[in-house]
């Protein structure tokens, strides 16, 4: 190998490998599926290995794919610190007393937002925050109009104005009413939920909500047509009902009650991701720190960190007898999507 890789192709890389899905890589880099594609081509002939095995109908990693996933990982971890580190030691982009204003969804709002705001403020003690919680639909205009000047947000889908830097993501869980059977199963597939009473989120706009959709009904299971509910909290508090079990991002543990249990699905592999979102075209100076704080302190390197700031509240969600979804060193990801 003659010359380095370019960064663009292991960027491409891994948003397919952590999507296995060339699509929803596409959406989650803003980016054509076609240079997604192109990028990883170039990648794979670069290295002179084959990085993914494509069909038709999947996308999955080879034993080289496997083993380059963590190296990339590690190898933007330490770009973008010293990134920010020389940025910041040269006084760029550094926030004096102006106004930044910071919008969330409201899932971002239970751990991610605080871990944020606190790492932030204490590196850029002077400028003035302005914090609101959204839904993702107003976050999108809040930011397209100008109103706020960053978003803790999902993944933009029809937006031509906005940047997009993922920080995590995360899997569903079963939400089953503590009184059904399947609450005290200890591991679950989807099948056993076929013949149960199952009803879904209808959150379409969002791919990983539709993916979900489309296994479970792959899966065989009938889904109940006589509930619909249009966001977390409303498929949380019918289930918690005993209406029917749904499927949900494990970060609704910070407000289930008792009413309801969390499992996790073994091959319910789709997961839900959450970024920063900025206007590109946006002067306001605070966006840049703000934005290289968050991935900063959300990289997997940092992982340690962040659970000594947030217990890990997924600690009881079990896939098996022995093993919870998340130990202290993955604690990362359980922090809200």
């Amino acid at each position: 190998m003659n010359q380095f890789p370019e960064l663009s192709g292991f960027k491409c890389f891994l948003a397919v490998a952590e999507e296995l899905h060339f699509g929803r890589a596409a959406v989650r880099l803003n980016m054509t599926q076609h240079t997604i594609s192109q990028n990883v081509r170039k990648l794979e002939v670069s290295l002179g290995v084959a990085l993914f095995r494509r069909s038709t109908r999947s996308v999955e990693l080879t034993a080289s794919g496997e083993a380059l996933v963590p190296r990339v990982r590690e190898l933007f971890s330490k770009a973008e610190e010293a990134v920010l580190l020389a940025k910041l030691a040269a006084g760029g982009g550094n926030p004096g007393g102006e106004a930044l204003s910071i919008g969330a969804i409201d899932p971002a709002a239970h751990r991610l937002l605080p871990v944020l705001l606190r790492r932030f403020r204490n590196r850029f003690p002077k400028t003035r925050l302005n914090v609101k919680i959204y839904d993702s639909s107003a976050l999108l205009k809040a930011l397209e109009r100008d109103e706020c000047h960053v978003g803790i947000m999902r993944p933009p889908t029809n937006s031509n104005l906005l940047k997009y830097r993922p920080l995590m993501s995360q899997q569903f869980v079963a939400v089953i009413p503590s009184g059904s059977v399947l609450a005290k199963r200890k591991t679950l597939n989807l099948r056993d939920f076929i013949n149960e009473r199952v009803f879904t989120l209808n959150r379409f706009e969002l791919s990983s909500f539709e993916a979900v959709y489309d296994q479970i009904c792959h899966a065989g299971i009938e889904l109940d047509t006589t509930v619909e509910a249009s966001n977390t909290a409303a498929a949380l508090a019918l289930a918690s009902a005993g209406v029917g079990i749904t499927f949900l991002p494990e970060w609704i543990e910070s407000i289930a009650n008792d009413s309801v249990v969390l499992r996790r699905v073994e091959d319910l592999t789709h997961q839900i991701s959450i970024g920063a979102g900025w206007r590109s075209d946006s002067p306001i100076p605070g966006i840049f720190p703000f934005v290289e704080c968050a991935t900063f302190v959300t990289s997997p390197g940092k992982a340690s960190s962040i659970a000594s700031d947030s217990t890990n509240e997924f600690s009881h969600l079990r896939s098996s007898e022995h093993t919870s979804i998340h130990s202290d060193e993955q604690s990362i990801v359980g922090i809200p999507n």
